[in-house]
């Protein structure tokens, strides 16, 4: 897109924005992060790549929305939703500030409702301890490009944040800027400015829990039903701590009916390669007949089985339609 000269516009797209950043920006050659689509309706400035991406699904996140105060964010929302986060690195003579104020009169403009906003020294302190300790921790550095991903955001200063709400409530965004440090570390990311966004929504997300009676009708009417809460890490076979209470209904279940036996069944999204989704998909069924084989429930009673992207219920396009795939299914054998 043409910048217009002198001028901060905001373009919109269908599914994202396209912020005009000032002139004089260069443009840059962007990394390929395969799989991952810009996240519906957030800004992305104009001409910056991406550089980290993770979906994670369901996840509990404590928004901060308050400066820095011995450590940590002085206050903080507790939510829990879809996790989406997405990490870009602005092209060479993008300033921090005028990345920001994008970002933020884009979403404004969209009428989401600012919760806490702050820059400098507002957010806590004078070395970006915000970025550094709750943002963008060692244990939630992005893997996507190995090192070049890891250290596309290596803060030297300059730091700006947003916490923001939609107006329906149900989207809650943090969006952080700052200026990388200019060492080699940091390859094409160094001395620029990098965003990292985070992106919490809870109307994708069905969060009422599928109880034991609910499985024992969705058997009995359909010959099958789908357990929306089981969790895993991202990428991975193992589960969270937050698939607890579906596991505990699943094993209820089965106890209460020894005559049933059933196929644990994966499903995924269709995002990234087929093949490899069929395999994490198969690893994650056998991950919950572990998890409920280790409950007492006879292990000849259950059987694992993965069909990867190959049963969607909605469409992968949308990140609702996506959150909707992931998921286990209960399926009379």
């Amino acid at each position: 897109m043409n910048k217009p000269s002198g001028h901060l516009g905001v373009c919109s797209a269908v599914l994202a924005l396209c912020l005009a950043g000032p002139t004089l920006v260069s443009a840059q050659s962007c990394p390929d992060v395969a799989g991952f689509a810009p996240l519906d309706g957030v800004p992305v400035y104009d001409g910056a790549c991406l550089f980290g991406a993770d979906d994670p699904g369901f996840a509990l996140f404590a928004l901060p929305t308050g400066p820095m105060k011995a450590g940590a964010p002085e206050t903080s929302i507790a939510l829990e939703g879809a996790m989406q986060r997405r990490l870009y690195v602005a092209p060479d003579g993008a300033s921090p500030t005028d990345v920001y104020v994008n970002y933020r009169d884009a979403l404004l403009a969209q009428g989401f409702e600012p919760l806490f906003a702050c820059s400098g020294r507002d957010c806590g302190s004078n070395n970006a301890l915000l970025g550094k300790l709750v943002i963008y921790p060692i244990a939630r550095h992005f893997s996507n490009l190995g090192e070049a991903s890891t250290f596309a955001l290596y803060i030297d200063g300059d730091e700006h944040y947003l916490a923001a709400r939609s107006g329906d409530g149900q989207r809650h965004i943090a969006v952080y800027v700052a200026r990388n440090q200019s060492g080699s570390i940091t390859g094409a990311a160094a001395g620029r400015a990098a965003v990292h966004v985070d992106l919490v929504t809870t109307g994708a997300v069905q969060t009422r829990m599928v109880d034991a009676a609910a499985m024992a009708k969705g058997i009995a009417d359909d010959g099958h039903i789908a357990i929306e809460n089981v969790y895993f890490d991202f990428g991975t076979a193992d589960l969270t701590l937050e698939a607890a209470p579906a596991l505990a209904e699943m094993v209820s279940y089965l106890a209460a009916n020894p005559e049933v036996s059933v196929f644990i069944v994966g499903h995924t999204d269709g995002v990234g390669d087929a093949d490899a989704n069929l395999i994490l998909s198969q690893d994650r069924a056998a991950a919950v007949v572990a998890a409920l084989a280790a409950d007492g429930i006879p292990p000849s009673r259950i059987t694992a089985a993965g069909v990867g992207p190959f049963a969607p219920r909605a469409t992968n396009a949308t990140d609702a339609g996506r959150t909707l795939n992931r998921r286990v299914e209960l399926v009379e054998r």
